[in-house]
């Protein structure tokens, strides 16, 4: 009797994880295909080749997307959702109290 219900579960479980590795692959793709080059926008304008070279090399912008996508999956599951590339800072520590608010509302 409780069979269907946990194949039931599972089956809604196992979309569930389907459905977020699919957007985050789409997220990724679409960041991906902005324009613009990340090292050169943190950086500025009057930043010499070298140091937006040294800068891609550094936050892995020179692997090529499926690299860095797969680096970073590794990294979220476990528990390592990465740095941002703005402002250099944890997006685990960034998100925390917000999370907490979150749950409580």
């Amino acid at each position: 009797m409780g069979s269907p219900v946990l194949r039931l579960v599972a089956q809604r479980v196992a979309l569930g994880i389907l459905l977020l590795f699919a957007v985050s692959v789409l997220i990724f793709a679409g960041t991906q295909i902005l324009p613009g080059d990340v090292a050169q926008s943190i950086l500025g304008q009057a930043a010499t080749p070298e140091a937006v070279a040294n800068l891609r090399r550094e936050l892995g912008l020179n692997d090529p997307a499926y690299v860095r996508y797969f680096h970073w999956l590794g990294g979220v599951l476990t528990g390592d959702l990465g740095t941002a590339l703005t402002t250099r800072q944890e997006i685990t520590a960034t998100l925390m109290p917000r999370l907490w608010n979150t749950l409580f509302l």
